[in-house]
């Protein structure tokens, strides 16, 4: 059993001292035929979901499940429909009553047997017709076989590449090859191409995967950072602590441990692609459900093995429809999004609380595009909150709030519009293993969005990224996006889209960076009026601004914080045909040049100060530090990180 330890206690105190009589239990060891009592549990959380639906059309106080400690091994995703809400403004509230109370979408491996002994690899035997492109070992992601290539070891070809290093030729014949993948990780893309088969040295990859993942921006062949580039899914190439293969015609598992046997290891082969769906529609949205203690796990996105590959376009949002796309603009106005473990769209009054979200692929997906929610009803989202929780291990971002398609920025329905969206009080670190593109939070369009006493520390890429489209969608348009032949494929908009009234505050952002480039701790790309990025904290930068304002970042405010990350605090990407600009910093204390004065683009920087290290800091601005991240009183409790002076 694994126990998460971030279950806020006297949320779980509160929420305890409020058992009725008529509240339903479930427990591992109870059983689906019970009447859900405290005596006579449930066993499974369909069964209570179920048995909701018979007590909640006439609420006069809130409803409580409250489900024991254990794993819930989910045969199925959990779907929660309009039917499955409180009622007279009370509440269904789930709670777990204990830290580890566990949904799983996998199944555990067992009855391991050595394979080959000399190489210290194992395998077992999972479910016949498995298939998963992730395993979890001891709750952390295990890596796919794999042999890291230098980008000079292949050259393109009409259909895929050609190994032109004789020294790597030999991979070409390699069993199994021809159900291989190559993926490159650049500088703001992490791409995967299937292969489709072997001619020689040649390896003829699937489309549209390889059509479309070499056009557009930091591509598969015209990389703008070196990054790192992989074969991988082939059992000959598992030769490191760590990796893993599946063969998913054999259905048997094979995997090479850092101990000497695979006795206490805790294996889970995740089957399920998301965990729960919260599913309404804009005439009837969920709503009035709380969902209070739980840790999320275990869970896969298979996609990317088939033909479609993951042609990434950075945090999360992809090349999704099943064509080549011959012009890379034609494809911007059709983005994907990458699905979430957790979906909720078409909802209202819901509150994630407590708990984690830990060895896990995709995050939380808030009001996302119909493509990224199971019921194909996406958007529409409103006063939702995600509070005290913990992030940790995830394959993709944590949590992604809104779409990135037309009806997302410019909506034609107003239904649709993500409104009221409040983040706070969540601890992230180590996380986006499959997509190494992806961040903490993403906020794509959105009203109202409260970002707020985050903790953020050690992640691959930016730490929070806000507003998406580059200015393309923006009110206006985009002279860069017109020249680039965009709106011959979408309308060029006189209106403003939905993305406004934003707070960013008390944020701790630490080690943020530490693979990916072209990123900053707040990074924004969109027009936001009446916006604040205020009272935050950012330190132990590895070379990357504290705010990054991309194409077509306006209207913001960034004052009163701290950023202790060295000279280069500030990058804004201003120049002719964009529309970045008409921003404004103060107030700040940064260890470069302070960057005072106004420029050409509107912007206004004044009272910014430059100090050399923490020790110098005036009051105020350590001040910015010590009251950023998880609030103080939680501190004990909970696994947050240390800020400067914390």
């Amino acid at each position: 059993m694994w126990t998460s330890g971030t279950l806020s206690t006297l949320l779980l105190t509160c929420a305890l001292s409020k058992l009725s009589a008529a509240d339903f239990w479930v427990s591992p060891n109870g059983n689906d035929a019970n009447d859900g009592s405290e005596a006579s549990p449930f066993a499974t959380l369909d069964a209570a979901r179920q048995s909701v639906r018979r007590v909640n059309s006439n609420l006069q106080s809130d409803f409580f499940v409250n489900v024991l400690p254990g794993t819930y091994y989910l045969d199925k995703p959990l779907t929660f429909e309009t039917a499955d809400s409180g009622s007279n403004g009370h509440r269904v509230v789930w709670r777990a009553t204990g830290d580890g109370v566990n949904i799983s979408g996998g199944t555990a491996v067992t009855a391991w047997s050595v394979h080959d002994a000399g190489k210290n690899i194992w395998k077992a035997s999972v479910p016949q017709g498995s298939r998963s492109r992730h395993l979890y070992v001891n709750q952390k992601h295990a890596t796919r076989a794999r042999q890291q290539l230098a980008r000079s070891d292949l050259r393109l070809t009409s259909n895929g590449f050609t190994i032109a290093n004789p020294d790597r030729q030999y991979l070409a014949r390699l069993p199994g090859i021809e159900k291989g993948e190559l993926r490159s990780r650049a500088s703001f893309t992490d791409r995967y191409i299937p292969i489709e088969s072997v001619n020689g040295n040649d390896l003829i990859m699937a489309n549209p995967a390889f059509k479309n993942n070499i056009i557009g921006f930091d591509t598969f062949t015209v990389p703008a950072h070196e990054g790192a580039l992989w074969l991988a899914n082939v059992l000959d190439l598992l030769d490191e602590t760590n990796e893993y293969f599946l063969d998913e015609d054999a259905s048997v598992v094979y995997y090479k441990p850092d101990a000497a046997d695979m006795s206490n290891q805790n294996v889970v082969l995740p089957r399920l692609e998301y965990l729960l769906a919260l599913a309404g529609t804009y005439d009837a949205p969920v709503h009035d459900l709380t969902f209070q203690g739980f840790n999320y796990m275990h869970t896969t996105w298979n996609q990317p093995s088939t033909n479609l590959g993951y042609v990434d376009q950075q945090t999360g949002g992809y090349i999704g429809r099943n064509e080549v796309y011959d012009v890379f603009e034609a494809s911007r106005p059709f983005w994907y999004q990458v699905p979430g473990s957790i979906q909720a769209s078409a909802v209202k009054d819901v509150s994630f609380r407590g708990g984690s979200l830990t060895a896990i692929m995709g995050g939380f997906g808030i009001g996302n595009d119909a493509n990224a929610h199971a019921s194909q009803v996406g958007l529409g989202a409103s006063k939702v909150d995600i509070t005290g929780m913990l992030f940790k291990q995830t394959g993709a971002n944590a949590i992604t709030v809104g779409g990135i398609q037309a009806d997302a920025h410019h909506p034609s329905d107003p239904r649709m519009i993500v409104q009221d969206i409040t983040i706070t009080e969540n601890i992230f670190t180590d996380m986006a293993y499959t997509f190494q593109s992806c961040v903490p939070i993403f906020v794509t369009y959105l009203t109202g969005a409260k970002i707020t006493y985050n903790d953020i520390y050690d992640v691959p890429y930016s730490g929070i990224c806000y507003g998406y489209g580059w200015g393309a969608n923006d009110q206006g348009g985009s002279d860069e996006y017109e020249k680039r032949g965009l709106y011959q494929y979408q309308p060029r908009y006189n209106t403003p889209t939905t993305l406004k009234d934003g707070l960013i505050s008390n944020n701790l952002i630490q080690r943020f960076g530490t693979i990916m480039t072209d990123l900053g701790a707040f990074y924004t790309l969109a027009k936001s009026p009446t916006t604040s990025v205020t009272n935050n904290c950012v330190s132990q930068g590895v070379g990357f601004a504290a705010v990054y304002t991309d194409e077509g970042s306006r209207d913001y405010i960034v004052k009163d914080s701290t950023f202790l990350i060295g000279g280069f605090w500030l990058n804004r990407n201003e120049r002719p045909g964009y529309t970045t600009g008409n921003l404004t910093f103060t107030n700040l204390a940064v260890q470069g040049d302070p960057q005072n004065g106004s420029n050409q683009w509107g912007d206004t920087v004044s009272g910014v100060i430059q100090v050399g290290d923490q020790n110098s800091l005036p009051d105020e601005f350590k001040g910015y530090c010590i009251n950023a991240g998880i609030p103080q009183a939680q501190r004990g409790s909970r696994p947050a990180h240390r800020g400067p002076f914390q």
